[in-house]
């Protein structure tokens, strides 16, 4: 795969232009595959993690700050730091330490958001095809009707995927630019554009002020997880860790009023696997909150038998429906409605337990339906698209759950499919989406004029005799005496000679009037 890296407008100089990527990657079969250690799982590291210290810079040019970290997990930090070149903030991910588990994550996400750097240009124009979106329209052609899919092909096949992940500015390398470990600071990193603030963020402000996201974020959110989704299975790919703490807001742009536009981005790829590969459970990064049915399975299966279990596409499917369910709930669904499952975490043999409640081996704990009633009815008194899309992500039964292009085609997403296609032919929005949606996540539609209605007469448009002129002939029309006699004018001798059977009604003869007067 070659991949030429330009840098980004904001950070131009990040890299030398033109620099030609000839690397596979941390895929299998590769030559910078990293064997499975026995034993060794997502949480475990071979090297005592890094110390990375505030302030530090990096490369000559990016300056880590002393503020709290972004976000976190058991292998990476995210800092926010500063571009010494530029004087703008950018996001930093540091890696805890250098193993060979560590190394893996970090060359799988370089390789991918290269590649969507690749397959788009910077209008996010496709310039290059890939064989898993062909079968991804396959595998959709199958699902739909023949109008549906052909909607679907020409919208899926020009939909922007690149805007779905974050930006990579720079990364750590070796002398060829091959993603490796800095040699100076003995780190690696991975330098992303900055996001604003994450889902997660965003969810406990609005728990604090005791309100709810509005129906255009949980709108936008819902779009932003299926369609990162959708990206990652056009590439062949699937990501079962995808949390609310890994999204984040971005603004990228204004609209005609002044207003910004958001983007919610992805901006972790260590947790990526192929689509169908063959992984032990102990490999494979997935959140138990949002873990599909038949993965918990899966585990069960593996705890009794051991060996390898095979990831599905549709797997990826529940675990953004959870985020999207939470998103609407502003917490946790089953840490709300399953108390017991925070016990159980804290209990020996507590995940266990819980897999097996998912799975469907423990059907006297309630969990048959993962939705809560009150809240699947609160959705569908908000809006009954919106709880029809969530409810066919989480269906238990893989085969009669929705795949992610009947997501991307689903009724609730019609507002944003429209901006798409606008997005994709140059035609810009007249305001910002909230002012366009009304409470049923559905474009407003402006009001029209009334034919009996008179049409008003700018202020500005013409000179003031011009203007009564007008006036007096819109009064003429409708009967009425003229409000300034002085400039009112004599009556047409064509209108006194024509037969009364024969005239004219007072609305046609507004309507011409108003021709007559803009042809003045």
């Amino acid at each position: 795969l070659k991949l030429a890296f330009l840098g980004t407008d904001e950070h131009p100089e990040a890299v030398p232009s033109p620099v030609a990527f000839a690397w596979h990657g941390a895929m299998p079969g590769s030559k910078y595959e990293v064997p499975s250690l026995p034993g060794q799982n997502n949480d475990s590291q071979t090297e005592k993690p890094q110390k990375v210290e505030a302030g530090r810079l990096l490369y000559g040019r990016w300056r880590l700050s002393r503020e709290k970290p972004l976000f976190q997990d058991e292998t990476s930090t995210v800092y926010r730091a500063r571009d010494a070149r530029t004087s703008k903030d950018v996001a930093l991910k540091v890696y805890r330490d250098s193993g060979p588990v560590s190394l893996q994550k970090f060359r799988k996400s370089v390789e991918l958001l290269l590649t969507f750097r690749g397959r788009f240009n910077e209008k996010g124009m496709r310039v290059e095809g890939s064989q898993n979106l062909d079968l991804l329209l396959e595998e959709l052609r199958s699902q739909t009707s023949l109008a549906d899919y052909a909607t679907a092909q020409s919208f899926i096949t020009n939909m922007n995927f690149r805007s779905c992940f974050v930006e990579i500015i720079c990364f750590s390398h070796d002398k060829d630019w091959n993603p490796a470990v800095d040699t100076e600071s003995n780190l690696l990193f991975i330098v992303m554009e900055m996001g604003e603030m994450s889902l997660r963020e965003r969810m406990n402000e609005c728990i604090h002020t005791k309100s709810s996201l509005t129906i255009t974020e949980i709108q936008s959110v819902h779009w932003a997880l299926v369609s990162l989704v959708c990206g990652l299975h056009s590439e062949g790919y699937m990501h079962l860790d995808v949390k609310p703490s890994t999204l984040f807001r971005f603004t990228v742009g204004q609209t005609k009023s002044g207003k910004p536009k958001h983007l919610w981005k992805l901006i972790d790829l260590d947790g990526v696997v192929r689509s169908g590969a063959q992984l032990r459970l102990v490999d494979l990064p997935y959140a138990a909150d949002y873990a599909p049915p038949e993965l918990a399975q899966c585990y069960l299966r593996s705890q009794r038998e051991g060996g390898k279990i095979k990831v599905e596409r549709k797997m990826n499917v529940w675990s953004a429906g959870m985020c999207a369910l939470e998103a609407v709930s502003l917490m946790p669904v089953l840490s709300v409605k399953y108390s017991w499952y925070q016990k159980w975490k804290q209990t020996k043999g507590g995940n266990t337990n819980f897999m097996a409640a998912l799975a469907g081996e423990k059907s006297n704990l309630g969990i048959e339906k993962i939705i809560p009633q009150d809240l699947l009815e609160g959705m569908r008194f908000v809006n009954p698209d919106m709880a029809h899309l969530v409810e066919t992500m989480l269906v238990k039964e893989p085969k009669h759950r929705h795949s992610i292009g009947q997501c991307l085609l689903h009724k609730w997403f019609e507002p944003k499919r429209k901006a798409v296609f606008n997005a994709r032919w140059g035609i810009e929005e007249d305001s910002e989406e909230e002012e366009e949606l009304d409470a049923h996540g559905k474009r407003k539609k402006k009001p029209k004029w009334d034919d009996d209605e008179e049409d008003p007469v700018p202020h500005e448009a013409a000179p003031l005799d011009i203007q009564a002129y007008i006036k007096a002939q819109l009064a003429q029309s409708a009967g009425e005496e003229p409000a300034d006699k002085e400039l009112a004018p004599a009556p047409a001798p064509a209108l006194e000679d024509q037969p009364s059977g024969k005239r004219r009604s007072k609305k046609k003869d507004k309507q011409t009037n108003s021709k007559s007067c803009s042809i003045m």
